[in-house]
């Protein structure tokens, strides 16, 4: 692929032979719109369009204790652990990961996190294609607790974004 560059104050556009454009935002700081939202706190890098929408990127800091177990039906996640422990629930099978860890969950894989660590978990989270990390905004901005008090609410909402929940995270030892 031939790409062609040039260069901006604080972001770099480029196309590529099909005459896409893209482009890539750099934040000299942690920057990024940040919502918390269901047991974590999560610091966007980009929504996917500086990247023709090829993915989303944010940086996840959770401390819950366990994500409900759920599917993604037309989206992979991607998890690159960067501190803390974390069990994550695949295919019904449940694996522990630390530092270092990148955990890819093909799209459709009933899958779910619980938290081993005393301290947030902290992981670079990739979403292919972007879209369903919308519910986190949609959350804060309804209200956890009005929609955590309303189940059948929270559940039409993680349609709407691509998300289908499917219950508790596993008990360990009851598959």
């Amino acid at each position: 692929m031939i790409v062609t560059l040039a260069v901006r104050t604080g972001s770099l556009m480029a196309s590529n032979l099909e005459g896409v454009a893209v482009s890539s935002v750099f934040f000299l700081d942690s920057g990024g719109e940040q919502v918390t939202a269901l047991g974590s706190t999560y610091q966007l890098k980009t929504d996917g369009t500086q990247v023709a929408m090829a993915y989303s990127a944010m940086e996840e800091e959770f401390w819950g204790e366990t994500t409900p177990l759920h599917t993604h039906p037309h989206a992979e996640e991607t998890f690159y652990v960067l501190s803390g422990r974390v069990e994550v629930w695949a295919d019904e099978t449940p694996v522990s990961a630390s530092a270092g860890a990148f955990i890819v969950v093909p799209r459709g894989t009933a899958h779910g996190l619980r938290r081993l660590s005393d301290e947030p978990v902290r992981m670079l989270t990739l979403i292919s294609p972007p879209g369903f990390e919308k519910i986190f905004a949609d959350v804060a901005r309804i209200g956890e607790e009005e929609l955590l008090a309303d189940p059948d609410r929270l559940l039409a909402l993680a349609e709407k974004h691509g998300t289908k929940i499917l219950g508790d995270y596993p008990v360990p030892g009851h598959a």
